[in-house]
């Protein structure tokens, strides 16, 4: 092996597990339509996402590593939809997006939805997905 396949090889844990850091996104919000309610509330997400590292000596490239960016655009598309039937389906849908990329091992992916203007509780949840064999 050559000292440059070295270098691109994936840097690992003890244990074996690869490398990875962390994507924190906290108090994205957007207003969206949700089914059964004539206002647009204000969901909040945080996320909380497990990320390959891209090992040592990557170049420094941006697409060397995961784009922060990217999640921020998914979330907007997501937040865009109309009908959306509440918050475990937006958090469901916001795991499924951040997974979609290749670099994402495991998300947690909190929704929270305020209580409508005539009062009630606010509505919200919580879930983790991984990749399988992720854990």
């Amino acid at each position: 092996m050559s000292d440059d396949s070295a270098k691109r090889a994936v840097m690992v844990q003890p244990g074996g597990a690869p490398l990875t850091y962390t994507i924190l996104v906290r108090g994205f919000a957007a207003p969206v339509a949700i089914a059964g309610r004539a206002d647009r509330p204000l969901v909040s997400f945080d996320l909380t996402l497990t990320v390959t590292h891209p090992g040592p000596g990557f170049p420094d490239d941006i697409a060397a590593v995961m784009s922060y960016e990217d999640i921020v655009e998914d979330l907007r598309r997501l937040c865009a939809e109309s009908d959306v039937p509440g918050p475990d389906y937006l958090a469901d849908r916001a795991a499924e997006l951040c997974l979609s990329h290749a670099k994402v091992r495991r998300v947690q992916a909190d929704v929270t939805i305020p209580a409508p203007d005539s009062g009630g509780p606010s509505s919200g949840a919580s879930l983790t997905r991984a990749r399988p064999g992720q854990g």
